[in-house]
């Protein structure tokens, strides 16, 4: 009788061995909202430890921004490697800016001294401004019981004593960052190293953030994104070419007319470009103190008077105002910021008092940015489509 050959196979009733579960379970609502606010917790703590490298960080951020056309521009035509572009970009843009103050700052430090070393003398002849208009409108009776002689003379002397006092603090300021060149040397190269690999690998960092967001959000997370870097690319780009054109004009417009200290009053009008809407109006005034108080070392102040020069200062600084308003500012920046003038201006004073001319500049951009997240949750609060 032959044996059958036994099987190594387990019986059907015997108990299987329990395989670990491929799945994690989930966490309850609870336990995601306490690493949510642990993690927001450790972010703000994070944030408030780096505050210092803050406006660095965000600083090289814009650089980036600001390089990435010609980047693309010049390996678009010359077919040189990503890395190759940013080089030669980047080498372009540190030569400009060693060429750029090695040419300017003499002249810009020499007309900065005539205005403090002028300014006194031409507020002690104030009163005459004031009393000149009031009598050609036949004020003159009214005019000799206000002592406009001791008020000018006053206000003169305690703005004399402030341009004393602002004059030297001024100039040991500039000494002072002037010494501190070693450092602003080592911050600026971390600025270039950090904009360098924004440059170079922005994609993959806008990519990567976009699949940290759920799945369900991701289409309004890059519809969000796109539109918020509109806003920037106006902005930064377009008010950076804005600035430069409003530089030249101004500059050409200046020595056209013989305005003394052109070279500062064009600076002034094209860093001012920076803050939309009310940056021209307040480029305007140094100009117009100068056509009144210096109208002598102008040819077309001399022939016209200092009024009438002032005058003819405001028109044309009205004038490339409305140039630009019409013709440059709807091609170059459209409106894509869409900000009220006194949101700007309150804005610019709020950036002033947390990060200084850097705030100033970056405020319109920032509360564009701002309007356009807040305007997103307040139609998904209403359950309106998120977008127009």
């Amino acid at each position: 009788m032959t044996e059958e050959p036994t099987s190594n196979k387990p019986p059907e009733s015997m108990p299987k061995l329990s395989e670990p579960s491929a799945i994690s379970p989930r966490w309850r609502a609870s336990t995601k909202r306490i690493v949510v606010v642990i993690l927001l917790l450790l972010a703000f703590l994070a944030i408030f430890r780096i505050r210092s490298f803050l406006i660095p960080l965000i600083l090289s951020i814009v650089i980036a921004y600001i390089l990435l056309p010609a980047v693309e521009f010049l390996r678009n035509r010359t077919g040189l490697s990503k890395n190759l572009s940013i080089a030669i970009v980047y080498l372009l843009i540190v030569a400009i800016l060693i060429a750029i103050p090695a040419l300017t700052i003499p002249q810009l430090i020499t007309q900065t001294n005539n205005l403090i070393t002028n300014t006194p003398e031409y507020i002690q002849e104030l009163g005459s401004y004031f009393n000149a208009p009031l009598a050609a409108l036949g004020f003159a009776e009214a005019l000799e019981d206000i002592p406009f002689g001791d008020i000018s003379q006053d206000l003169g002397a305690n703005l004399i004593e402030i341009i004393k006092a602002v004059g030297p603090q001024g100039f040991s300021l500039f000494g002072s960052l002037a010494t501190r060149t070693l450092s602003t040397l080592g911050w600026f190269a971390i600025i270039v190293i950090i904009s360098f690999y924004f440059v170079k690998d922005h994609k993959s960092f806008w990519n990567t953030a976009v699949r940290m967001t759920p799945s369900a959000y991701q289409a309004d997370v890059r519809r969000l994104g796109s539109e918020i870097s509109g806003v920037w690319n106006a902005f930064l780009r377009g008010q950076l070419i804005l600035g430069i054109v409003i530089f030249l004009v101004t500059f050409i417009t200046a020595l056209a007319i013989g305005l003394p200290n052109a070279l500062i009053l064009a600076l002034i009008a094209g860093v001012l470009e920076f803050i939309p809407n009310i940056g021209p109006a307040l480029a305007a005034i140094p100009a117009v103190l100068v056509a009144i108080f210096q109208s002598e070392a102008s040819w077309l102040g001399s022939i016209v008077g200092p009024i009438w020069f002032a005058l003819i200062v405001i028109a044309l600084y009205a004038l490339i105002q409305r140039v630009e308003n019409m013709v440059l500012v709807p091609r170059i920046i459209g409106r894509s910021l869409n900000l009220h003038p006194l949101i700007v201006f309150v804005g610019a004073l709020v950036g002033a008092s947390v990060a200084g001319v850097f705030g100033i500049m970056l405020a319109a951009p920032l509360l564009a940015s701002a309007k356009l997240i807040l305007l997103y949750v307040y139609r998904k609060l209403l359950d309106l489509p998120p977008f127009e």
